[in-house]
Order: structure tokens, then C-alpha cells, then sequence
């Protein structure tokens, strides 16, 4: 079925003009992880009118993704993410222009990104990670990284800002990805989770047991918080690429507690 663009996306109108809804028909956005986050960003992506889409996955659904993940059905447990994504948002919009990779290489990054316009980072791996905050800061490519933790959060990284490695403090930089060992990295990601204690309030809401899955790899997660950070994210990246609002710029995240209903703080190392 082919479907009308002015149809699909007539109700937009209103909030956004003729010429900024053809921005975005116009926009690729490269959405890394289509799980519990990127999932939720893809379709919003989708059903704002974005015209080309490239998503980045390696795993297949899993029972524990039930909880959180838009494309987990019981149906597709077992399925490669990147194949479910590609059915259900081509049903969104059959015009979509989709891409789909399922690993980040430095060897493929140059392919991935090619005519990207913004990198969504919904991925809790620090090698890809690392690989593609290089490249959009070499490329000037804007990053909009967000996690699933029980605060909305969103930010962004520019060639202007503080890189990703910067603000947490990784002992990478200007290092080889090849030269990374597999301890090391599971050091690192645990790093970045660590540096998330730096928002105010957060450590509240873990428990010890949550504390010690962290530790063992697990992160625990809520739909109500995972959707709310992925709603931010699609709107932080629909803002850039409209030259809308005020972004998000690193080393700050954009927060909301939604349980104090605030705006929580976050303090800074002195290297920022």
C-alpha cells in the first residue's frame, strides 16, 4: 500500500509548518540499539515523518526484553531486533527508506554513517560507543545519548562540546579501540554507569540487589522510565534537525525526576 506523506503526517501541521515537516521527511537519523530505548525512538522517529532510518542491533529478543521493548512480543522472542523493527515500522510507513546493520566496526562506521544527519546512542556498550562518538565528532554530526535510569535524560554531543569520553572519564582517549581488552571493557562500561551517580537523587531509587546486578551486567528496567528517556531523545533529535528549542549540549543532561516532579541537578568533575 502506498501511502500519502501530506496525509500521514497532516495532523502535525499546526506544531510544525510545511517546511519543517519537509526537513524531516528529508532527515536520516541513525538509531544505534532498537531495544528498550532506540525501539521507542525508531517508531516515534517514524511516525513524525522521518524519511530514512538507519537502525544498528546485534541481538534477537529475549523473554527479559518483554518488559520494556516495543517490537518484544512473545511472538518475537528469538528474532533478529533488527528484522522486527524493519516489519513493524515499514507498516508505520511503507516509504520509509530503512537500513539495517547489526554490528558497529571502525572497519563499517565510515558505511553507517554515511549521509547521517544524527546519531541516537541507545546502547550500553562503551566500544561501539566509543567508535561512533569519534566518528560523528570528526564528521560533525551531533550524538544524542540517553539511559534507561529512573530520571528522563538526555544530551548531546557536538564538535563544540565535551566529548563522550571526556565526560566519563575514560582512559581512551586517543587509544585504539584494537588495543581494548574484554576486561577492560567491562571496566569501562561499568564506568559509565558509575558516572551517572553524579545526578542528584538517583542513587535513591537502587537497591543493593539492583546495585549488584549492575555489577554483574544486568541493568534493571522500568517501560514507565525507558519510554520516557526514549520520548526525550526522539524530541531532543526532531529539536536539531528543526533548529527548534534549545538542545541539551554536553557535558549537561537535560533530567526530569518523575517522581519528585523536579529538574534534579548534576555536579561535574573539575576536568569538565
Amino acid at each position: 500500500m502506498v501511502i500519502d506523506y501530506h496525509q500521514f503526517t497532516e495532523r502535525n501541521i499546526g506544531l510544525l509548518n510545511e517546511s519543517e515537516q519537509q526537513h524531516i521527511k528529508e532527515s536520516h537519523i541513525a538509531v544505534f540499539g532498537v531495544g528498550g530505548l532506540g525501539g521507542v525512538i525508531s517508531e516515534i522517529l517514524v511516525r513524525s515523518g522521518v524519511g530514512s532510518l538507519t537502525i544498528v542491533d546485534r541481538d534477537v529478543f529475549e523473554i527479559s526484553n518483554l518488559n520494556r521493548q516495543i517490537f518484544a512480543f512473545s511472538d518475537t522472542v528469538g528474532q533478529r531486533k533488527t528484522d522486527v523493527a524493519e516489519n513493524f515500522l515499514c507498516r508505520i510507513n511503507p516509504g520509509l527508506n530503512l537500513i539495517k546493520e547489526n554490528v558497529v566496526e571502525t572497519g563499517n562506521i565510515g558505511r553507517i554513517m554515511h549521509d547521517v544527519d544524527i546519531a541516537i546512542l541507545a546502547l550500553d556498550d562503551i566500544i561501539p560507543c566509543i567508535i561512533i562518538s569519534r566518528f560523528a565528532r570528526n564528521h560533525n554530526i551531533p550524538v544524542v545519548e540517553g539511559w534507561a535510569i529512573p530520571f528522563g535524560n538526555v544530551r548531546v554531543f557536538t564538535k563544540d562540546t565535551p566529548g563522550l569520553e571526556e565526560v566519563y572519564n575514560m582512559p581512551t582517549t586517543g587509544k585504539d579501540i584494537s588495543t581494548i581488552s574484554e576486561e577492560e571493557r567491562k571496566t569501562l562500561n561499568l564506568r559509565m554507569l558509575y558516572e551517572l551517580q553524579a545526578i542528584e537523587g538517583i542513587e535513591e531509587h537502587y537497591s543493593e540487589v539492583a546495585l549488584q546486578r549492575i555489577n554483574q551486567g544486568t541493568i534493571t528496567s522500568f517501560a514507565p522510565m525507558v519510554w520516557l528517556t526514549a520520548s526525550i531523545m526522539a524530541g531532543e533529535a526532531l529539536k536539531i534537525i528543526l533548529n527548534k528549542g534549545e538542545i541539551a549540549l554536553s557535558p549537561d543532561f537535560n533530567l526530569y525526576d518523575p517522581f519528585k516532579n523536579r529538574i534534579p541537578k548534576q555536579r561535574h568533575h573539575e576536568n569538565h
